[in-house]
């Protein structure tokens, strides 16, 4: 028994469990991975708020109310963007670096980046890996603070929730062993990440797959925005490359010209921010420009800077481009569209509860409002510590720490950790479907036909289910792969109209009264 089971390691899932450490509450963290490698890690741009003086907390509510496209909730904007100085101070006591401002600006305390979407330079960062310095100095600090207790190669296979449909805790699979345990809290934070993973093309590790996602469905929570996943534009393009690898917003931030094969800025004719057009626009212009040059791909080009910039600015990238033979301080970048950012999830209020009593939710999995129907650029990383922080608040303010949920008898279970093949391929398919009939430009014949598809798989998992021999890590993937991926095109057939991330050409128009579309499994 813990007073807080929080399931996930990435910024928001550790910022939680320290912060609730901190307050003298017992934690128990899990990852599902051996190591903390959630997309946290990869967040190469920064943290979006506001520290000059020259910005203000109405700019970065304008800025963020614009990208997403008349779907942001007014209050979880508010919250997130005047949270943000208090936000960046913390991240400062755990230990977190970020690139000081230059020695002969008095002005400022940090090297601010600008990226699409935003008015004014608010982008704190660190080179060009900010998300893995935050990771760093979280687990640093987590190390030092008594209170957590922290359980790797843990798969989440469902809630726990009593009688009076709270949740108490969850059932986890030993993935070394097989075994399921059943953890105890008395409050519960879904962590999870997001879902870049039910996809073909991504630019998101191995464990974002919607497990979250599905999980809080079966326990009965609300989902809200699923249709709004977030493509980004610029994924590196290059097809022996074995991991995917995104090309920072930042870069385009700092100057960078989006281009076709013969030098053509397209961009000129789509938006007035040209280049540093929202991400939703660029990705789908990025995608007409390669159908009508017929090229595999776009081109980003820095050669305005000199090479020392470059290099000073962006040394992860301009090393990782020099790995498949880019020199990108002589040379242009060739980009991609991939899925990358989900902005829907489990619905929550701004104290991160969700409709279960005793189960919150924050960080990417969360759906807060704050995106609405387009992430603005490194708003995310804010978000997930803001509303983390918020939830383990609420946590103490409730009074479920003062009581203690009787605990359930449950019986001895295991699962197979090998074989699985039949339900890999299936997930490989599944990326394909979901790649083919519901990605960048939808059709409303093409989710209704990945919606049949989606359903004939889920019946043949729920089969599977049945029978408890046959159940394996690799069937248990898959069923929330394919629950996530059914409440996502369902969620995209609700929506009759084109917005933000989700552009359907049978309904081109936005609606006059946009509405959120909550969804249950």
């Amino acid at each position: 028994m813990y007073d807080i089971l929080i399931l996930g390691a990435g910024i928001s899932g550790l910022s939680a469990a320290i912060y609730a450490a901190e307050h003298g509450h017992s934690v128990l963290i899990l990852t599902k991975g051996a190591k903390p490698d959630g997309s946290s890690n990869y967040a190469q741009g920064g943290i979006a708020a506001v520290t000059s003086k020259k910005d203000s907390f109405d700019l970065h509510i304008a800025d963020t109310s614009e990208a997403g496209a008349g779907l942001c909730k007014k209050k979880p904007v508010e919250i997130l963007t005047k949270s943000g100085p208090s936000t960046i101070n913390q991240l400062l006591e755990w230990g977190v670096q970020f690139t000081p401002a230059a020695k002969n600006d008095e002005n400022l305390r940090f090297d601010l980046h600008l990226e699409g979407g935003h008015s004014h330079k608010r982008i704190l960062h660190a080179a060009d890996l900010t998300g893995k310095e935050m990771m760093r100095a979280l687990l640093a600090r987590l190390k030092k603070t008594k209170g957590i207790d922290y359980l790797e190669n843990a798969f989440v296979y469902d809630l726990i929730c009593n009688s009076k449909k709270e949740c108490i805790g969850a059932k986890v699979v030993l993935q070394k062993t097989g075994e399921v345990k059943s953890i105890f809290a008395k409050a519960t934070i879904l962590a999870t990440g997001g879902a870049g993973r039910i996809w073909r093309y991504t630019v998101c590790p191995q464990d974002s797959t919607g497990d979250g996602i599905a999980i809080a469905a079966r326990a009965g929570a609300a989902l809200q925005d699923l249709e709004f996943m977030q493509f980004h534009p610029t994924s590196l393009y290059a097809p022996k490359l074995k991991k995917p690898f995104l090309i920072s917003e930042a870069v385009r931030g700092f100057g960078a010209i989006l281009k076709n094969k013969k030098g053509e800025e397209f961009m000129d004719k789509v938006h007035p921010l040209r280049s540093l057009a929202p991400r939703d626009i660029v990705t789908r212009a990025i995608q007409r420009e390669m159908e009508k040059q017929n090229e595999p791909c776009m081109f980003l080009d820095l050669s305005a800077h000199t090479p020392k910039d470059i290099k000073s600015h962006f040394p992860n990238i301009y090393a990782k481009c020099l790995e498949v033979g880019v020199d990108m301080t002589k040379e242009w970048i060739p980009v991609v569209p991939a899925a990358h950012y989900m902005c829907g999830g489990v619905l929550v209020d701004t104290h991160s509860r969700s409709e279960i009593k005793n189960l919150y939710a924050c960080g990417e999995v969360a759906a807060t409002g704050v995106h609405g129907a387009n992430r603005l650029a490194s708003n995310s990383l804010l978000e997930s510590v803001v509303f983390a922080l918020r939830a383990i608040e609420n946590i103490e303010k409730s009074g479920c720490l003062k009581t203690t949920p009787k605990i359930q008898k449950i019986k001895q279970e295991f699962v197979s950790i090998k074989g699985g093949n039949e339900w890999k391929k299936k997930r490989s398919d599944l990326q394909k479907m979901m790649w083919t009939h519901c990605s960048i430009v939808r059709t409303e014949s093409g989710l209704q036909k990945g919606l049949e598809l989606v359903r004939k798989e889920e019946k043949n998992m729920q089969k599977a289910m049945k029978n408890k021999n046959e159940i394996s890590l690799a069937l248990l993937e898959f069923r929330n792969a394919v629950q996530t991926s059914r409440l996502i095109l369902e969620s995209a057939l609700m929506r009759k109209e084109s917005r933000g991330l989700h552009y359907i050409l049978d309904y081109p128009k936005q609606e006059k009264n946009p509405k959120h579309h909550t969804i249950y499994l």
